[in-house]
């Protein structure tokens, strides 16, 4: 068991580079809701980068996480920004991005500091993306506007935000319990997160590919 989480924490950890090397590739194609998406995987590559170097020296890197946390939610909250046309919806999600920040650094200053995991902070994040997710396959669906989902760039992209943000919330929000049961249980459960890495990004990555100019 323990191996085949290593295999899958290790995949992981290296997953991001596939949706890089679709951007590298399509790039020419991009309009700013792609390069918004652009910008998020890059930043999530060099944080992943940072804090892999970090944990293999040993040292904690748990406030890259909470930095990242951040960025990553402003990021997708733009992202979806452009995704939605109604009014009301946007100063929604520009609403719920500042609540976010603001809540952020309460976390820091009050519950969960910068050497911790920030599980409410994902946690929240986590339950937040998967209501937008959900926001945007109703409205296709209500809408009709697409007639062939598998061709199309963004339900490839959202797909991956509800699985991933789906199972990985479960996690988040539980991160504190598993720290209590043994070893073993916390790896073959936290494994499951390395999955959900992997199906994000592949997912991320088909969208990427079937952008069209």
């Amino acid at each position: 068991m323990a191996s085949t989480a290593n295999i899958i924490s290790e995949i992981a950890q290296f997953s991001i580079v596939l949706p890089i090397t679709a951007c590298v590739f399509r790039y020419k194609r991009f309009d700013k809701l792609f390069w918004t998406l652009g910008i998020l995987l890059a930043f999530a590559g060099i944080i992943s980068y940072s804090a892999y170097q970090l944990y293999i020296k040993g040292e904690n890197n748990m406030h890259l996480l909470h930095v990242y946390t951040v960025v990553e939610y402003t990021l997708w909250s733009l992202f979806y920004y452009q995704l939605f046309q109604k009014v009301w919806v946007k100063r929604l999600l520009i609403s719920l991005n500042i609540l976010f920040i603001l809540f952020s650094i309460y976390n820091v200053l009050n519950w969960q500091p910068l050497d911790t995991y920030n599980s409410y902070g994902r946690s929240l994040e986590g339950i937040l993306l998967l209501c937008f997710a959900i926001g945007w396959f109703y409205k296709v669906f209500i809408n009709s506007a697409i007639k062939r989902l598998e061709t199309h760039p963004i339900f490839w992209i959202n797909a991956g935000v509800l699985v991933y943000f789906s199972g990985a919330f479960l996690l988040f929000s539980s991160k504190n319990f598993m720290q209590k049961i043994s070893r073993e249980e916390f790896i073959a459960i936290w494994t499951l997160h390395g999955i959900f890495l992997i199906i994000h990004y592949l997912f991320i990555s088909i969208g990427i590919w079937l952008k069209k100019r």
